[in-house]
């Protein structure tokens, strides 16, 4: 049997116990060179060890079994003289120090480590079956009455606040206040208005598919968010230096500089969202008896990276959100739907976004080993043209063999009335995106990303500002939605090819460069393709921060493309964040 630490007791005559009443552990004997605790403590940095411990520091008992020993014994400071320190137990705090059994009392056997007054450690002259526990003695240990020791070596992160911050801070510190019940207890109102976003001014010169360009433009981001519970909120987004692709700026036209300014203070969004599980619990005054999160209005729609759609979009979404399916060994998915009434973007309707609308639904479903992204829309021709068509999707990703990560997608498009080569979506798209996964997989990261696609496949809806339908597929391949910096063709119609490069980031992930090369393949029917003929690229980004709300970009390219003239292009970007 083994018997741990005794409980107090209230008189000296006991066995065992120290001047001030309190029962010193079984494991303690003072002598002039030796003692035999169940743990092996170091000696401090000094070298020196303790030789008596001093009873009248003690000012509780302790209870413990099976080997339990206070968690640490605390070095205190230098009295008269280094050779030896005055230690006190603390109680309450125990760890088990050899949960195979060795320890005090009856029946155990316990260790002895000899001790010299001037060595390095303890010596273990006894067999624990353990390695040596973790060093309990540190002369610079401090106590403390609370948890706080965790945040000692902490320090505020900068961080830039919002242009406008009204009602309960965007992250801030400190406690929140209770809300307010207008609503009702199990919806509470937290009224918060915020402006926030960024500003880009970038300088561009090149060569594009529409020609020359050489100009200095700038480009301003606002987005209004108007809270008013924790679920419920109003959010605009305006772009006051822009209509659409055409942004304020200098510009060089016949050796000449040329101020256009683009002023807009339209809204590009504007829309409500919220849950309606907590909506209807505040009407009646009872908890949420489930959650379904809502959007109407002229809202943002993304789905799979923006390559199945990226526009904004006059309409609603419904989602239901982190369930699960053990039919189907589903771990987690959401699903939502969506209609579209107005606002659509696309070239299969040319300029016209009053043209469409469009209704569908989109699933995210972590199960089989990876992530798989779904989805169906029926686009509507409200011109009655016979453009109406079907767009599906899928994707599948997840990593290989420890050294591979991999995204497959395919888009279908199907079902328009036209003749073929008058048909604006009908066909499909391959994508496959793969990187390896190198021995520093946060800082080096080569990758290669393949396409085919066949026909003219379109995205369900796509603003003009997003690029094309390639964007992702590559550097070579995205715009920059400011100078208007070339990209080789990114539409997929009637072509294959893809990018391979490499993406080099800082060792505190605080600068990128990418170096790649790309090529398109044009085949089949010219009158499919907006490529001329075979298109080959080379490009480069490099950015970094400023600050912790600054940062500077460059990119640079070049493309030979047959039949045509070659495009070719640099900029820099200053961008700020708010």
């Amino acid at each position: 049997m083994t018997v741990g630490f005794a409980t107090k007791v209230s008189t000296a005559q006991d066995s065992g116990i120290g001047p001030t009443g309190v029962r010193q552990p079984a494991w303690f004997e003072e002598k002039d060179s030796e003692v035999t605790p169940p743990l092996a403590l170091s000696t401090n940095k000094s070298g020196r060890i303790p030789q008596r411990i001093d009873w009248d520091e003690l000012t509780e008992s302790y209870v413990g079994s099976d080997c339990s020993v206070p968690q640490a014994l605390i070095a205190s400071e230098f009295q008269q003289s280094s050779s030896y320190y005055q230690a006190a137990l603390s109680s309450g705090d125990y760890i088990a120090a050899n949960p195979g059994g060795y320890g005090s009392g009856i029946g155990s056997q316990t260790p002895a480590y000899s001790i010299d007054d001037n060595m390095e450690s303890f010596r273990s002259t006894g067999s624990m079956g353990f390695s040596p526990p973790p060093t309990l003695w540190e002369a610079t240990w401090k106590t403390y009455d609370s948890a706080e020791q965790v945040y000692d070596s902490k320090k505020d992160v900068p961080t830039e606040r919002p242009w406008v911050e009204w009602g309960r801070g965007f992250y801030a510190p400190g406690m929140i206040a209770p809300g307010g019940r207008l609503f009702s207890d199990y919806n509470l109102l937290h009224p918060t208005f915020y402006v926030y976003g960024d500003y880009r001014v970038g300088i561009g010169s090149g060569k594009n598919a529409k020609g020359r360009f050489d100009n200095l433009a700038q480009r301003l981001n606002l987005d209004l968010d108007l809270a008013l519970t924790a679920t419920e909120r109003f959010h605009g987004f305006i772009g006051p230096f822009n209509n659409a692709g055409n942004f304020t700026q200098f510009r060089l036209e016949n050796e000449e500089v040329v101020f256009d300014p683009q002023l807009n203070a339209n809204f590009v969004t504007g829309f409500f969202e919220g849950d309606l599980g907590y909506m209807l619990g505040g009407l009646h005054d009872e908890p949420a008896q489930f959650e379904l999160p809502i959007a109407i209005g002229l809202m943002p729609l993304l789905y799979q990276n923006g390559i199945w759609m990226e526009d904004a979009v006059t309409g609603f979404a419904i989602s239901r959100n982190a369930q699960h399916n053990n039919l189907l060994n589903w771990s987690n998915y959401d699903a939502s739907v969506f209609a579209i009434f107005d606002q659509l973007n696309s070239p299969v309707f040319g300029t016209d976004n009053h043209a469409a609308q469009a209704i569908g639904t989109a699933w995210f479903i972590e199960a089989y080993g990876g992530y798989i992204e779904t989805g169906f829309a029926y686009v509507h021709d409200r011109k009655d043209q016979g453009r109406s068509y079907n767009n599906a999707t899928i994707s599948y990703t997840r990593r290989y063999f420890d050294r591979i990560g991999n995204s497959v997608r395919v888009i279908l498009n199907s079902g328009q009335n036209l003749p073929g080569n008058a048909r604006t979506a009908d066909g499909g798209l391959l994508i496959l995106e793969n990187n390896w996964i190198t021995a520093n997989p946060l800082t080096l990261v080569p990758y290669m990303n393949l396409f085919y696609g066949w026909g003219t496949p379109q995205s369900v809806a796509r603003n003009g500002l997003a690029g094309g339908i390639l964007r992702n597929v590559g550097i070579n391949f995205e715009t920059d939605g400011l100078n208007g910096y070339p990209t080789l063709d990114d539409s997929g119609n009637n072509t294959v090819g893809g990018a391979a490069g490499v993406n080099l980031l800082g060792a505190n992930l605080n600068r990128q460069l990418i170096l790649e090369g790309a090529v398109v393949h044009g085949y089949g029917s010219d009158s499919l393709r907006r490529s001329a003929g075979n298109e080959y690229g080379l490009g480069m980004r490099y950015q970094m921060p400023l600050s912790n709300c600054t940062l500077v970009r460059f990119d640079t390219m070049y493309g030979w493309r047959e039949g045509v003239d070659d495009l070719y292009g640099a900029r820099a970007e200053f961008r700020y964040k708010f």
